[in-house]
């Protein structure tokens, strides 16, 4: 269900760093929920009477628009407006719902959330700034419990609707915890799981000759050291077959480098599928000289791969 609505917070990710593209579908996974959050009252709004409600639900439309200017923003590549208006948009939004409904309605609690949220995307602040926003969000929170008590309510509504509100507020806030917070922990899994692959073709590529792709020097050295240690263990013999190309040189001078690189590669080719045991290596010593290493080889069988290697 979550790969199938992925889409919906993925706008802006495209061709970012696996880092950006976490923020960023936090911050549209943020707007988008609270686009949920806010609709259902809306609706109630309307069913309800709208002329008793219609301040509450005339500053709602108006921050349903900006969280939907988030996913703009990040959508255009201007992730770093599209956060701050989301944290900006979020603080003002509970603290103007708080201001109309009362401390008594809950709208206030979702500054819990949002503390949270700023710890996840502003990683990499100063540590000053990251101590004064969550500060910020905190003194707001206390001004809206204290400052806003049920009797000066501009809305005024009646004990049940407010509690009925306030449950609602609960159950949102630690929705949204809970599922940003699961949504954050796996773009990190997704993460980790492309540079563990980026590692392995890094090594790959590292440990490959470029222009036959066999086993370069690097692969070849840890490979022997390796296979010697586990077969001296063993009492097991180990043999080496090294190729070199005949008159290879004036080959190259005469043809030129390309048919040169082609030459090699056809060479390389051959030895590969000539060399089919899974433990042996072929591997690209240097220049037209190649080395093949056969673990658990006798001389004798080493003799009889050198001449089918030959032929």
């Amino acid at each position: 269900m979550v790969d199938n609505l992925a889409w919906l917070w993925s706008a802006g990710t495209q061709g970012k760093t696996s880092r950006s593209r976490r923020k960023i579908a936090l911050t549209n996974q943020v707007a988008i929920f609270g686009i949920a959050s806010v609709v259902p009252y809306q609706l109630f709004f309307l069913t309800d009477g709208i002329g008793h409600y219609l301040s509450i639900f005339l500053v709602n439309a108006v921050f349903l628009t900006l969280y939907l200017g988030v996913v703009y923003l990040n959508h255009r590549g201007a992730s770093t407006a599209a956060r701050n208006l989301l944290v900006g948009s979020g603080c003002l939004h509970a603290f103007l719902g708080t201001a109309l409904l009362s401390a008594a309605a809950g709208v206030h609690l979702f500054y819990f959330a949002l503390a949270g949220f700023l710890a996840l995307v502003y990683e990499q602040m100063r540590a000053s700034r990251f101590i004064l926003l969550p500060l910020g969000v905190g003194l707001l929170f206390c001004i809206c419990q204290f400052l806003f008590t049920p009797d000066r309510a501009v809305i005024k509504l009646s004990e049940q609707y407010l509690q009925v509100i306030y449950v609602f507020c609960v159950f949102g806030v630690l929705t949204l915890a809970a599922v940003f917070s699961y949504l954050f922990h796996r773009e990190i899994t997704l993460a980790e799981r492309e540079m563990t692959n980026n590692n392995r073709v890094l090594e790959e590529l590292s440990s490959t000759d470029t222009l036959t792709s066999l086993a370069n020097r690097r692969r070849l050295d840890d490979f022997l050291d390796r296979a010697c240690q586990r077969l001296q263990r063993r009492f097991q013999p180990l043999s080496l077959i090294m190729c070199d190309v005949d008159h290879f040189k004036p080959y190259n001078d005469l043809l030129g480098h390309p048919a040169g690189d082609a030459c090699l590669q056809r060479i390389a080719d051959a030895l590969r599928d000539t060399v089919c045991r899974q433990g042996d290596l072929v591997a690209r010593y240097g220049g037209e000289e190649f080395l093949v290493v056969l673990p658990e080889t006798s001389r004798e069988g080493a003799w009889l791969h050198a001449e089918r290697l030959r032929q």
